[in-house]
């Protein structure tokens, strides 16, 4: 977990130190300055040797603190908290350390996919360089939490349209970027969700949802995006983030409509790369699909024709097209006749 919220760090807060003050994000930023500015500038098609040179000659440990002792989760903090610290993040240009070297964000990106299986960028939303970097560069996948005022929409759909632009429009970052809408209420409020979420026809209030569908719709390039098994399914209906990552009280009962299992009904979309306006119901069952097709070995699986069966007839309901549900069906048919050649392969050249 990475808290890039320099100006309002608050990620540490969760995870108190049992080690004292120790270097985070500014600090490592800050030795890649020192570090780029005694190498020098590099040739247009060097930069990439250059940031990893950099990246090689930092200390990674030093900023990187062990923060739950029964799974290895980490926590780089925004910065060590001193006096200077103020200061330190003013004087910090992200904008300069881009141009000197424009790959060093993304290979700051590559070192830590490379140690870890999941990295959280925690940022604050808006039109700095800090925000950009961590939008535009960094993410494979990005979650935008917002609440339903306009202001919050309108910053948020800036946000989205200036990552995606980006990666549209610069070569060397031509690659999948996913994004996830996590609605949440304002501090306090407990009614209206309805109407935050569909509108008021009569008050001209349009609703986050068709807002949302417009925006990703535009920036995707699709016609008739549609979120409802989506938002049907991923709200934080209680606005204490908190609860959804500490743990609960021993003997506890979650909450059906807690932030928990909104988040983790969140990830059966996100962790596979599920694009949010696929109807959940079709996205486990890919999933179950993508499952038996890697058991399709094994003797003690489920039978997978009554799966596929049940996918075709989901395909069907949504396209209404009996032609379209059997092509997207015969993809997976498909991938499944591959992987069994493939496996059949396999025994064979053992078997030789």
């Amino acid at each position: 977990m990475i808290d890039w919220d320099l100006e309002g760090p608050g990620l540490h807060h969760y995870f108190p130190s049992q080690q004292g003050e120790r270097g985070g994000v500014l600090e490592l930023f800050e030795a890649c300055r020192e570090r780029l500015h005694a190498l020098g500038r590099a040739p247009a098609d060097e930069v990439r040797e250059l940031a990893e040179q950099v990246l090689e000659s930092i200390a990674w440990d030093d900023y990187l603190e062990r923060v739950d002792d029964t799974r290895p989760l980490y926590l780089m903090r925004a910065g060590r908290f001193d006096d200077s610290y103020g200061e330190r993040v003013d004087r910090l240009d992200w904008d300069a350390l881009f141009c000197a070297c424009p790959a060093l964000f993304r290979s700051f990106a590559a070192h830590l996919t490379r140690r870890f299986a999941h990295v959280l960028v925690d940022c604050r939303s808006g039109r700095s360089a800090a925000t950009s970097v961590c939008t535009a560069l960094l993410p494979d996948k990005m979650v935008g939490l917002f609440t339903p005022e306009p202001r919050s929409l309108d910053g948020l759909g800036g946000v989205v349209r200036r990552a995606l632009d980006y990666r549209c429009s610069h070569e060397d970052e031509q690659r999948p970027l996913l994004v996830y809408p996590l609605p949440t209420p304002p501090d306090g409020a407990v009614e209206g969700r309805i109407g935050w979420r569909h509108g008021h026809e009569g008050r001209g209030q349009p609703g986050y949802q068709p807002v949302l569908e417009a925006l990703l719709g535009e920036c995707y390039g699709l016609d008739g995006v549609g979120l409802d098994s989506y938002l049907d399914e991923v709200q934080l209906l209680q606005a204490g983030i908190a609860e959804a990552i500490l743990p609960a009280p021993r003997g506890a009962e979650r909450d059906r409509l807690g932030p928990a299992r909104s988040i983790e009904t969140l990830l059966e979309w996100m962790e596979p790369g599920h694009f949010p306006w696929r109807p959940l119901a079709e996205v486990r069952l890919v999933q179950a699909v993508a499952a038996l097709r890697e058991r399709a070995g094994d003797t003690q699986a489920p039978p997978l024709a009554r799966e596929l069966a049940r996918l075709g007839q989901l395909y069907l309901g949504q396209q209404g097209d009996e032609l379209e549900a059997a092509r997207r069906l015969e993809q997976h048919v498909i991938a499944l006749e591959e992987g069994l050649h493939a496996m059949e392969e396999g025994r064979r050249v053992i078997r030789n």
